[in-house]
């Protein structure tokens, strides 16, 4: 998917503030829908999650497919940060945005008769998914909302950084291998095939707890475009969510490399100084000099140093080994 920026756009693209329970919650809808390796890292969640579903998930589901844009209508503006204010919102939705919304979406003919006109626009079926949408949230995601809101707000923290010292630029650039920045065009890969444009209302940066590859919210009227990214991955929560980042989502990088260093190179895709990567890490600011003189040596990160602050990035050896 390639989303293409104007001037007006880069000049309007932010992070999200904080961490957006409905973008989650669609993201999840997808990964539990898919089975390649990159989502085997919820396997867990997915296993317990699944036993749980009732019948109204199914339009959830169906709405969320794998490899599609999300239909803009389920993740307003309005439920960033506030998952309440979002459903209301989506209540409210208009029966014109609801079938433009809709007007890709596959023929379904198992659908509940509440969800059978939502394609032409038939509003009256939105306090169920409404529901189906809080009662999905309480069962899949709520368990462990605080340790998956702690590690995207790392992540906006340290996008937030390279935003302060390098611009937008940066920000977009540090989000490789998954999103490829080519001024004007961010290409994405996400397995979907096409282009949408901004169309001047900006771009939106969301970093997603549950992702494993970017995700796209088409922009709607004068809300900008939506990109839902796998945020970077520090320890797991204890709820089952997925494996600690220290256990290597990627073993065959950990045996290669150790854990420790394997979970270091993944961290600094985006970058950070020598205090931050120790607490991403769990481990002492001394252990990760160490650490980092072994990357550097082998030529995967560069270390500079930044007034009080030493400051360490992949490089693009570093990077292809993290793709590979």
């Amino acid at each position: 998917m390639r989303i293409e920026l104007t001037l007006q756009d880069l000049t309007r693209v932010r992070l999200a503030p904080e961490a957006d329970p409905l973008a989650e919650l669609v993201s999840s809808l997808q990964i539990l829908q898919r089975r390649d390796a990159g989502s085997a890292l919820f396997n867990r969640w997915r296993h317990r999650v699944r036993l749980g579903l009732t019948e109204s998930a199914a339009v959830l589901l169906w709405l969320c497919r794998p490899y599609a844009p999300i239909p803009a209508f389920l993740v307003p503006d309005a439920g960033v940060g506030d998952f309440e204010a979002g459903l209301a919102e989506i209540a409210r939705t208009d029966s014109v945005c609801l079938k433009a919304a809709l007007r890709d979406a596959p023929v379904n003919r198992e659908l509940p008769a509440w969800a059978a006109g939502l394609p032409d626009g038939d509003t009256t079926g939105l306090p169920k998914l409404v529901q189906a949408m809080q009662d999905y949230f309480d069962l899949s995601l709520a368990p462990g909302w605080e340790p998956a809101r702690t590690q995207v707000d790392a992540d906006r923290g340290m996008r937030a950084q390279l935003l302060l010292h390098d611009g937008v630029d940066a920000v977009l650039t540090s989000l490789r291998p998954l999103v490829r920045w080519s001024s004007p065009v961010l290409e994405v890969g996400d397995g979907i095939v096409g282009a949408c444009g901004a169309s001047g209302a900006g771009l939106m940066i969301s970093p997603t707890y549950f992702a494993v590859c970017p995700v796209i919210v088409p922009a709607v009227s004068e809300t900008p475009v939506r990109l839902l990214y796998p945020s970077v991955r520090q320890a797991a929560p204890s709820t089952g969510y997925g494996r600690d980042v220290r256990r290597s989502p990627d073993t065959a990088l950990a045996d290669l490399l150790g854990p420790t260093r394997a979970a270091a190179l993944a961290v600094l895709a985006v970058g950070c100084s020598t205090s931050e990567l120790a607490a991403r890490l769990g481990v002492t600011p001394s252990a990760v000099s160490k650490h980092a003189t072994v990357l550097r040596r082998a030529g995967l990160i560069t270390t500079e140093r930044d007034r009080n602050s030493v400051l360490h990035s992949l490089t693009p050896l570093g990077s292809a080994l993290l793709v590979a």
